[in-house]
This record gives C-alpha cells, structure tokens and sequence, in this order.
C-alpha cells in the first residue's frame, strides 16, 4: 500500500524562520479584521441598516475572517511548534488591546487565543494520525471550525459592548431603518393616482409625525425586553457573518490546492511515498 506523507521530520529540521513563512500574513489579516470591527463595536446601527455600505463592510469582515483562519491553519500545519504556535497566539489575543477597551479587549482577546489553541491541538492530533496527506481533507474542517469560532468570539464582544450602549443610553430604532420603510410607503402612494396632489412640506412633516409616533410606539413595546435586546442584535450579527463566511468556505478548498501545489513545486514543502505491509485474510 502507496501513502504519500507530509515529510516526517520536518518539524525538526525545518528553520524557523521558515516555519514563521505564514505567521506575518496571519498577524496582517487579524489586525485589519480588528480595524474592521472597531465601528461595529460602538454602535448597534449597523445591523438595522440597508445600505450596500453596510452590506458591503459584513462581506468584508467575513473575508477577514475566511482569510484570518485559513493563513492561521497554514502557519500551524507548517510550524507544528507548540512555541512558535503560543508567540503568535499570544501576539493575536493581544492585538484587540490596540482597538478596544480593556474588557473588551480581554474578553476578545481569551476568546481568539482559546480558538487559536484549541485548533492546532486537532491540526496536531490529525498530523499525527493520518495515512495519505490531503489538505482538503485535513486542514478543510480546521479552517471552517476557526471561522466560526472567531465569529462566535466576534458576536460575545458586541453583545458586551451593545449591552453597554443600552444600559448607558437606551435603545431607539434607528432613523435609517424607519426612513426605509417610509420611503416604500411614498413610493407605493406615488404610484397611486390620485386628484389632490400632496405638497412636498407637507409630506415631510407627516413623515416627521409618524417617524417619531413609530419610534414612540416601539420604545414603549420593546421596554419590558430591554434586557433581551443585545442578545437578540448578538445572534443576529453571528448568523448574519455565519452566513457569509460559509458561502466563502466554499473557495478553501481550490485555495488549499492552489497553495500546496505551489509550495510543492517550488520545494518549499515536499512528500514521501511509503509502503507499508498490508494484512489480509486469507481462506
């Protein structure tokens, strides 16, 4: 039986600073992932708004997630270094300090460091079992399971910090979304023809009128689940990147092929082919 293997002793005659080759790239993605997250984390606005901006900053965020966790599971699948793996760890769980207060950033900071560990843990227990090295296969399940959990870190953080937002300053349906749905509602009346034309002072004042009537009505329902609230915004942005990221997991698995393929021809990286007995039973 023919396996092709990751070459056994690399972890002991790799240099270090080969094995750091995908540190750099993994530290560069965090830290603007954490640059990224830095207005979401002082307003609950952005998950009501409409907007191809608001839009197009959660596809962002989910990119950075996507690629944050795929150069981490290259920098630890080439490293295999308990030591090299705690420095850049530890660098990473750091880095939230340099954007956020201080319970956020140690909260942050505890979530991606336990997800970071608990990861190469499993990518270390498969290097150390397996038979024939496919990447897709071992390093595919590691990449998406990191995404998730630095978007499950991601979610706790802003329910910290939404609940903080609340309790200091109440919560209001934001303007943007009640100005949507007025502008649906003008459009449809517009399409309507009618005889008496609505002057245009007219109409804006109207619109002022319902907009605080609507968020008047909306304060006095939502007050007795305040506390609910940040909860409720917390699971809604998790599910929100969630869903993002696992239409862009489907790209890892080209990426990964891409990748191993080239560190294979430029000899960054290469297998052995081993033949080992295989017992069989014979009547």
């Amino acid at each position: 039986m023919s396996n092709q293997c990751f070459h056994a002793n690399m972890e002991y005659t790799m240099p270090k600073v080969k094995k750091l080759t995908f540190a750099p790239f993994f530290l560069i993605f965090f830290i603007i992932l954490l640059s990224q997250l830095s207005p979401i984390l002082k307003s609950y606005d952005l998950i009501f708004s409409l907007s191809l901006n608001s839009l197009s900053q959660l596809i962002t965020i989910s990119i950075l997630i996507m690629l944050s966790s795929f150069s981490f599971v290259l920098f630890a699948i080439i490293a295999l270094d308990w030591k090299l793996i705690l420095g850049v760890g530890g660098l990473a769980a750091l880095a939230p300090f340099l954007f956020f207060g201080l319970s956020v950033g140690l909260v942050f900071g505890l979530g991606i460091f336990a997800s970071l560990m608990l990861i190469f843990v499993t990518l270390e227990n498969k290097m150390k079992s397996y038979l024939t090295f496919s990447p897709n296969t071992l390093l595919g399940p590691s990449i998406r399971h990191l995404a998730s959990f630095l978007t499950v870190a991601l979610a706790l953080v802003y329910f910290l910090s939404v609940s903080r937002i609340i309790s200091q300053s109440g919560f209001e349906i934001p303007d943007s979304l009640i100005d949507a749905a007025l502008n649906i509602t003008n459009q449809t009346g517009s399409n309507q023809t009618s005889p008496f034309a609505i002057p245009q002072t007219l109409q804006e004042t109207a619109n002022n009128l319902i907009k605080q009537t609507v968020k008047d009505q909306f304060q006095n329902f939502l007050k007795p689940y305040l506390s609910f609230i940040p909860a409720i915004l917390a699971l809604f942005l998790f599910l929100t990147l969630q869903g993002f990221t696992s239409l862009l997991n489907l790209l890892i698995y080209p990426l990964l092929w891409i990748t191993f393929y080239i560190l294979e021809k430029t000899g960054f990286i290469k297998f052995i082919e081993e033949m080992r007995p295989v017992k069989k039973m014979v009547a």
